[in-house]
């Protein structure tokens, strides 16, 4: 394959785990974040089922939040300033997770 991540949340919140977290998975590309380059090295990457202007649903923020705070618990270095879509960290690029996903509601849930 020549793109992957780490896990995928599918909409009805199940979650695939294609790569373990502590290998590289290539969701990234091109793509810089605080001054480093390549992302892929040292990021784990979780995807979204759906598109950028369509809204997530309630199932898929619940298992984003269960997974990202045991994440924050095994990898300490996971901040809330750390955690960022594709579009901060190859603006231009990537756009997501876009415009519908509700950032304030995720980071209240974590």
């Amino acid at each position: 394959m020549r793109v992957s991540a780490h896990c995928l949340i599918k909409r009805d919140g199940h979650i695939l785990q294609f790569v373990p977290f502590d290998k590289r998975a290539w969701h990234a590309g091109v793509s810089s974040f605080q001054g480093v380059d390549n992302c892929n090295d040292y990021s784990i990457g979780i995807e979204l089922e759906g598109a950028d202007h369509i809204s997530y649903t309630q199932t898929q923020y619940q298992s984003l939040s269960e997974l990202t705070k045991e994440l924050m618990q095994d990898y300490p270095a996971i901040t809330l300033g750390r955690i960022v879509g594709h579009n901060d960290i190859a603006p231009g690029r990537k756009t997501d997770p876009g415009i519908a996903f509700n950032w304030p509601q995720y980071r209240q849930m974590i």
